[in-house]
This record gives structure tokens, sequence and C-alpha cells, in this order.
């Protein structure tokens, strides 16, 4: 029942946010916000893109709220999700085409590190790095997952995928994750 209030909730915010209610608007910020910016940093590893993406997904809601509407049966976050993950495929598209000068940009951060910071950084760096080995859809449903608490269900809705086929891509990822990081 708390689901259904919810998701009422969230397709009223959006509604309204289309009709120009500048404090719904400011609610959907405030409710799913933080929980984009989450699953985009762990998606992308980018604090600014994940930032930019933030922004971008909120302009996409307020512009196709008709789309919203004509959707039955999708839950309000999750649709919201879809945007963040169809948004953070095209800058992963995007960065395949720099992929020199974004691993120039990283090298140079990393040399920039105080000693202290070292080893917190390198663990990091461990489960980043076996994330990005992971293939997209994989550590999209992991991170969805994992991360930001999402159902199979609310998943496949945001991916685009049966349950069965995201059961299968988060069993994929763990096995993937825990070969890289040696469990």
């Amino acid at each position: 029942m708390n689901n259904m209030i919810k998701k009422d909730q969230d397709a009223e915010l959006i509604t309204a946010a289309g009709k120009g209610d500048q404090k719904a608007f400011e609610r959907l910020v405030q409710k799913h916000g933080a929980a984009l910016f989450n699953f985009l940093l762990r998606y992308l590893g980018d604090r600014t893109t994940a930032e930019d993406i933030v922004q971008e997904v909120f302009i996409r809601i307020y512009t196709s709220v008709h789309k919203f509407k004509k959707m039955t049966g999708v839950k309000a976050s999750s649709w919201i999700f879809k945007i963040a993950y169809n948004l953070s495929i095209n800058e992963i598209k995007r960065r395949k085409r720099y992929k020199h000068f974004y691993d120039a940009l990283n090298q140079n951060a990393q040399n920039t590190r105080q000693p202290d910071q070292i080893k917190e950084w390198e663990t990091r760096k461990d489960i980043m790095a076996g994330l990005k080995r992971l293939p997209e859809d994989q550590r999209a449903a992991l991170i969805l997952r994992v991360n930001e608490g999402y159902s199979y269900r609310e998943i496949s809705d945001i991916l685009n995928l049966s349950i069965s086929s995201v059961e299968s891509l988060i069993f994929r990822a763990r096995k993937g994750l825990k070969k890289h990081l040696k469990f």
C-alpha cells in the first residue's frame, strides 16, 4: 500500500512540475536528486558528469511529461531512472570517442593524491575498476540493485529487460566483480 501512495505522489509531482509548479519540481529534485547522483556517480565514475546528467534528467522530466502520461503500469521513479540510464549510455558512447583524453586526465589526478589518501583511494579504485570491467548492462543492473535498492521488476522497467534477464545480469555481475576483486 505504501508503494502505491509513493507512486501516486511521484506521478502527481511529475505532472504538476510539467505544468509549471515550481514547488512540485523542487520536491522531485529533493526526493530523487541524491539517488540519481549516487547511481550515476557509481555507474560513470565521474562526479562532474554525474552532476551534469542529474540536471539533464530533471530538464527531460520537465519537457517530457506527456511521455510519462502515456505510460501505464510504470513506476514514476523507474521512469526517472530510465531517463538517467539512457543519458548515461549516451555519455559512455561519447567517452569512447575521447578515451585517450580521459586517460591522461585520470593519470594526472592520480599523481596529485596525498599519501594518507592513497590507501582509501586504491580500494575505491579497485572496486570502480572492477565495475568498469563489467559489461554496461551488468554494471547498471548491479548498481541499481545493490546501491539504489531497486527491485528486479523496477530494474527490468528501467533497463527494458525481462525480470529473468535482470536476475541473470546481476548474478553474472556479482561473479565478475568477485573474480576481479579475488574474493
